[in-house]
């Protein structure tokens, strides 16, 4: 006898910001360009470091996602699925568990701060103290992979562009 348990899919939406019912209110693409305030960068010949502490304390950038289950929790009880819920965030060399991660029923959303990912691949790099200049930074590849209970785990590829307004 087939079970018909598989056939109902997951939605995965890239969002970077939610509300308090994890509806998406910032809905995203694989391939996006996010605006800047260069007016609030203030730093004066800022290194990648400082960019990046730009991103995490001001601009407050936040690449996430928001996956709808097929049931709630996955037939599991809610603490057994939390414990083996897990999402991380890869930029270059450097992979991060995500920071946040809200739980309701059948939906799950999951966010990291982009600038500590940066600062940490900046830092991999050696580039962390050298001059920033936002032109040379170019596209950032993204890749979120998904750690769900019982699911096949998923990988999700982005990429993100980031420019002055």
């Amino acid at each position: 006898m087939l079970s018909c348990d598989r056939v109902a899919t997951n939605k995965f939406q890239f969002c970077d910001n939610f509300n308090e019912p994890l509806d998406c209110t910032e809905p995203k693409t694989e391939n996006d360009v996010v605006y800047l305030d260069h007016k609030l960068f203030k730093k004066e010949n800022p290194s990648y470091e400082d960019f990046g502490n730009f991103l995490y304390f001001t601009a407050r950038e936040t690449p996430g996602f928001r996956l709808v289950l097929s049931k709630p929790y996955n037939g599991l009880g809610k603490e057994a699925f939390r414990s083996g819920y897990v999402a991380y965030l890869k930029y270059g060399n450097s992979s991060e568990r995500m920071e946040g991660n809200l739980f309701q029923n059948n939906i799950v959303v999951s966010f990291h701060y982009l600038g500590a990912l940066l600062k940490e691949e900046f830092r991999h790099k050696g580039i962390d103290k050298s001059p920033f200049r936002l032109e040379d930074l170019g596209s950032i590849s993204l890749e979120y992979t998904v750690m769900v209970p019982e699911m096949e785990q998923i990988t999700k590829q982005r990429v993100v562009e980031l420019r002055w307004k």
